[in-house]
């Protein structure tokens, strides 16, 4: 049994939480935009006002949301809130360890629960990462997702969360590492190799074998951006 694996199924407000958070994460909203009214939410989502409110309080909480008296609630400053340094190089240290005990579990989890369109979607997003590549692009984005569809086929919308807001300070701690060299196609190559193989292991329900092939994946990417 992996960590975390015995963890409930979720609740309405953890649906809901997760079902506002994506369009925040993926820019759809961006920071100041207002939400949908709690009446309208509830109409599209077929839930209660009550559940309405306690996602947004969730969402309030880790810094994503923000709300005003009498106009509803509105896409925070900086979603996702303050919450780490990235220039204290020790917290940074940390923060990127913590990323890769969280995606390692989001791979042992995915492996076990998966779902076939999990799967394709998984699939799809290390093609299009491939795709940009081969357009001249570095794939970011496309990276970016691919992580993101392996944390949601982990079926837990906390966990999702929460690999989503680490994820995202690990990233912007990267970012104040030199890029050089990113785009040499061995380093590129390096990366699709590594898709493949935890692709192979979640396809093969192998949840050790998955998070092994997640920590050598984060591990190398460290590896190229001069962090290890």
């Amino acid at each position: 049994m992996t960590l975390l694996s015995d963890i409930r199924l979720p609740s309405r407000v953890d649906s809901l939480t997760e079902a506002l958070l994506q369009p925040i994460l993926a820019g759809d909203w961006r920071p100041h935009d207002r939400l949908p009214s709690e009446h309208a939410l509830a109409a599209q989502h077929e839930v209660s006002r009550a559940v309405v409110r306690e996602a947004i309080a969730r969402l309030k909480s880790d810094g994503y949301v923000e709300t005003r008296q009498g106009k509803g609630a509105f896409v925070a400053a900086a979603p996702g809130g303050n919450a780490f340094r990235l220039n204290d190089e020790e917290v940074r240290d940390d923060l990127l360890e913590l990323r890769a005990l969280i995606e390692a579990d989001c791979a042992a989890l995915a492996a076990e629960r998966h779902t076939a369109a999990d799967l394709a979607a998984l699939r799809a997003a290390s093609d299009a990462m491939r795709d940009a590549v081969a357009k001249g692009g570095l794939g970011l984005a496309e990276d970016i997702r691919f992580h993101d569809v392996l944390a949601d086929a982990a079926h837990n919308p906390a966990l999702r969360r929460f690999a989503a807001f680490v994820g995202r300070h690990a990233r912007e701690a990267m970012q104040l590492a030199r890029l050089s060299h990113l785009k040499e196609q061995n380093r590129l190559a390096e990366i699709e190799a590594e898709h493949a193989a935890i692709i192979a292991a979640v396809a093969a329900r192998d949840a050790l074998a998955a998070r092994a092939a997640v920590q050598h994946h984060i591990a190398s990417g460290l590896r190229r951006h001069g962090l290890s």
